[in-house]
């Protein structure tokens, strides 16, 4: 038996408007290619739908068991169509997304939201990891789009680096706030707030310390931007963070300044090699990249 959807597509119609008139109506049909159509369904069938008679139309018990299979049949068809229409406009999919904490707490969020406003239907799953691990599940295909500190050297990986100021953050009220920038002298003068030792903006922020003349000594370290910057929220001390998170509105207290000599946070954004990208994981890496570039200058003071 070789089903075709017109033959349901008839037959739905003929049940639904209840004569062979209307169906052909609804359809755009002349009333014998419906005849024609339904004759056709239950010879491949091997049993008659409906009554026929002279002025007498009526179908028949077995045709309101097969009724609800031929609607959703049909339903099924339509929704496959408007899924592939979705996914060649890269409207539907899975997307996932790995991404090192200052990325993921401090620049996601709102590309996240931004996306799926106008992609309500594609999903994302967004891992927050290590560089490493994050290189490791993109080059294994268990990520599409990864987010980690620079430089990436892994011949598995395709990586587009960006460049990221930073900025020294501290409570509302402090008297660093009445300062246009913040220099290496005026960290001596406070409690600062580490990442970790072996991290890119704690080694160059030492480095700029021993060229004022003094070590840099920050008691207290936090492995996460966004978390440091919770430290500093609460009044544990001041810190040098990446702009994604030292330049958020400052609903919770924390204000942030320019820091002179420039310190910069290097990240990357990678693919595995040779991988053929969705039109989600094509569209969302954009967005990124245009974020991105687009943060790699502080903005105006005269506008925060």
């Amino acid at each position: 038996m070789h089903l075709k959807l017109r033959h349901l597509e008839v037959f739905h119609a003929v049940m639904e408007e209840g004569s062979v008139s209307k169906a052909a109506d609804r359809l755009y049909l002349t009333q014998p290619a419906i005849s024609i159509a339904l004759s056709r369904l239950e010879d491949m069938l091997g049993f008659p739908l409906f009554h026929r008679s002279k002025g007498h139309f009526a179908p028949r018990p077995e045709a309101y068991l097969l009724h609800m299979d031929a609607e959703l049949s049909i339903l099924a068809v339509e929704q496959f169509s408007n899924r592939a229409r979705l996914i060649k406009q890269g409207g539907t999919g899975l997307l996932r997304v790995g991404a090192i904490g200052a990325a993921a707490f401090g620049l996601m969020p709102g590309l996240v939201a931004r996306y799926t406003a106008d992609n309500p239907l594609v999903e994302i799953d967004l891992s927050v990891r290590s560089s490493h691990q994050i290189s490791y599940l993109v080059g294994n295909g268990q990520c599409d789009i990864g987010l980690v500190e620079a430089p990436v050297a892994a011949p598995s990986l395709v990586a587009e680096q960006f460049s990221l100021p930073c900025v020294c953050i501290f409570p509302a009220g402090s008297e660093l706030e009445a300062k246009a920038q913040i220099t290496p002298a005026d960290l001596a003068q406070h409690r600062l707030i580490g990442i970790q030792d072996s991290n890119q903006v704690d080694r160059q922020l030492r480095a700029v310390c021993a060229g004022a003349g003094f070590e840099m000594r920050a008691p207290v370290h936090g492995f996460f931007f966004a978390v440091v910057r919770r430290m500093v929220a609460e009044g544990a001390g001041i810190a040098i963070v990446d702009a994604l998170n030292g330049c958020l509105p400052p609903q919770d207290g924390v204000i942030w300044r320019p820091f002179t000599p420039e310190i910069r946070y290097d990240t990357a954004l990678i693919v595995k090699a040779g991988a053929e990208l969705s039109l989600p994981a094509r569209a969302f890496i954009q967005i990124i990249r245009n974020e991105m570039q687009a943060r790699g200058k502080l903005p105006d003071m005269a506008t925060v």
